[in-house]
């Protein structure tokens, strides 16, 4: 989800200002973000719209939500004029300053991954960043840090950070320049995305499209691909065959219709072409008419194809 003072130094006031590499308390934990996971938010905070432009590859990348973080009192090129008493001075050099937000999160609960962004302030976030930690619970949440300077480090910054968040796992961060590109952003990106296998299925080598369930069964089953299962008819209304070991199961009772793909007894699936009724876990339904699934499984059996891309 990673000096001088000159006329530049109003800049890099912007752009930070801190050398230390250390971030004692972030966690490199497992790979967590999933991409087109809309339970992965984007948050950012940006004034001279760097961050923002970074942020706005991530969430294009994870195919995630997006949230500014903005500020009820805007920061204006004063306010942020290193070379002034400036409000970011003044609020950088003050512990308990916390800037209100104007806007606000409706529900942090649907959301399982944070991917963080803000600029680098004299070696540290700006102190609006924990107004917004400290106005959500981020309990057993994943916060993944990034920000942009000019030249510094992300330094203690998200060290810092995570004390306002101290429920959340937080995975170390990286941090990025003015001028970094959208495959830079993508690479680090790719060290946390835990890309979802995509499984297609086919019958009698029939491609064929199918809705999955987003369910535990579901996931395990991914792990067992590819799967080839030799089917057979039974009842008059579905083919069924063993995936040779158990998966986790949540079996109810339901009606079943034709398309409808399960798993039974944990360890054999399933797939109708007429309706019946007992009591199965739900993996997915085969998008197709009853007349094409009479036609394909109304047989004495099927080469039942499971494949993960």
């Amino acid at each position: 989800m990673k000096k001088i003072i000159s006329l530049l130094s109003s800049l890099l006031f912007l752009f930070g200002c801190s050398s230390q590499n250390s971030q004692s308390n972030t966690q490199a934990e497992e790979k967590t973000i999933q991409p087109g996971n809309k339970q992965t938010l984007v948050a950012y905070f940006s004034v001279t719209n760097h961050t923002e432009r970074i942020a706005n590859f991530a969430q294009e990348i994870l195919d995630s939500d997006l949230f500014e973080i903005v500020p009820k009192q805007e920061y204006t090129s004063e306010d942020i004029d290193y070379n002034s008493d400036c409000r970011a001075n003044r609020e950088q050099n003050d512990d308990t300053a916390r800037p209100e937000i104007l806007n606000h999160i409706q529900d942090i609960s649907q959301y399982d991954t944070i991917v963080l962004g803000y600029p680098i302030w004299w070696g540290q976030a700006p102190k609006i960043m924990y107004t917004f930690l400290e106005s959500y619970d981020f309990s057993n949440k994943t916060i993944l840090p990034f920000c942009t300077s000019g030249s510094s480090s992300m330094g203690s910054s998200a060290t810092n950070l995570s004390k306002s968040a101290p429920n959340a796992t937080w995975l170390e961060g990286k941090r990025f320049s003015a001028s970094s590109s959208k495959e830079e952003v993508q690479n680090w990106l790719e060290e946390y995305i835990n890309e979802e296998k995509e499984m297609k299925l086919e019958i009698d080598q029939k491609a064929l499209n199918v809705t999955w369930e987003d369910n535990d069964s579901v996931k395990a089953l991914k792990e067992l691909l590819p799967l080839n299962i030799n089917m057979h008819e039974y009842g008059g209304f579905e083919q069924t065959g063993s995936i040779g070991s158990s998966i986790t199961r949540n079996d109810t009772q339901m009606d079943v219709a034709p398309g409808d793909i399960v798993l039974y007894n944990g360890n054999a699936i399933s797939v109708f072409y007429s309706r019946s009724s007992w009591s199965y876990t739900r993996l997915g339904k085969i998008q197709a008419s009853e007349s094409e699934l009479n036609s394909l499984l109304n047989k004495s059996s099927v080469t039942f194809t499971l494949k993960g891309e």
